[in-house]
C-alpha cells in the first residue's frame, strides 16, 4: 500500500478518530501493565494509587485524543502534508528538535510562572506507580499536543517517521516512569534512573530523550553535587 492510500484513509473521520481513540486506550493500558509487571518482578515499592489520580490520568488520555483536532483539520485541508521519503532523516530530525524544545519547556516549567503552577501536579509523584506518566496538569498535555501539531505544519515530514516517533515518545515516557533503586550513571540517553533523580532533585535532569542539554547547560544531576 502506497503512502497516498494510508493518507486518504485517514481523511475518513470515523477511521481516523476511531483508530486514534483505540490506540490511546491500548497505550494507556499497556503503560499500566508494563509498570505493574516491572515493579512486581523487581519488587519495587510503588507510590499508592489515589482515586483522583486515576480520574486525572483518564482525562489526560482523552485530552491526548482531542488535542489532535487542530492537526486533523490542518491535515484534511492539506495544510499539513506528509512524504514517503527520508524516513530515517526525518525521525532523527524530530528526535533532536523535540528533545531540545522539551528541555527548554521543562526547564521553564520549574522556574517560569505560570508553567510552574501547571507542572507541580506531576511532581506530586516523588516516586512512581502505574499511572505516573499520565498524572499531569491538562495544560501540559495540550502544550505537547500543540508542539506535535506545529512540527508537521512547519516541516513536511515522512509519514511513517512521524508515526514511529509518536510511538517512540510514548515508550520513552513509559520507561522513564518505571520505579528503580539503581544509581547507575546515565551516559547519553535518558531513562528511569535519570528521571527518578529529576523527581528527587527537581533542579536537575530536565532532558527528555537524552542528557545532552543537561550537560551543556549544567543541569545534569551527579551524586557528587549532593
Amino acid at each position: 500500500m502506497q503512502i497516498i492510500d494510508h493518507l486518504s484513509e485517514l481523511h475518513n473521520p470515523f477511521y481516523f478518530w476511531g483508530l486514534l481513540l483505540i490506540t490511546n486506550i491500548v497505550m494507556f493500558l499497556c503503560t499500566i501493565l508494563i509498570s505493574y509487571v516491572w515493579s512486581s518482578l523487581y519488587r519495587h515499592q510503588k507510590l499508592p494509587i489515589e482515586k483522583k489520580d486515576v480520574t486525572l490520568s483518564i482525562v489526560i488520555m482523552v485530552i491526548n485524543v482531542l488535542v489532535a483536532i487542530p492537526g486533523y483539520l490542518l491535515f484534511i485541508n492539506s495544510n499539513i502534508t506528509f512524504t514517503d521519503t527520508n524516513l530515517i532523516r526525518d525521525f532523527i530530525l524530530l528526535f533532536v528538535i523535540v528533545d531540545f524544545v522539551m528541555y527548554v519547556f521543562h526547564y521553564a516549567s520549574h522556574y517560569v510562572w505560570p508553567f510552574t503552577l501547571a507542572h507541580e501536579k506531576h511532581h506530586e509523584h516523588y516516586s512512581f506507580n502505574e499511572i505516573s506518566l499520565y498524572v499531569m496538569h491538562p495544560l501540559e498535555a495540550i502544550l505537547f499536543g500543540c508542539i506535535l501539531t506545529l512540527l508537521p505544519f512547519v516541516i513536511s515530514l515522512n509519514f511513517f517517521s512521524f508515526i514511529f516517533f509518536l510511538f517512540f515518545n510514548w515508550l520513552i515516557g513509559v520507561v522513564s516512569h518505571l520505579n528503580t533503586s539503581s544509581n547507575k550513571k546515565v551516559l547519553l540517553f535518558g531513562n528511569n534512573v535519570f528521571h527518578r533523580n529529576h523527581h528527587e532533585y527537581s533542579k536537575y535532569n530536565f532532558g527528555f530523550y537524552t542528557v545532552i542539554w543537561d550537560r551543556v547547560f549544567g543541569t545534569y544531576y551527579s551524586a557528587k553535587r549532593n
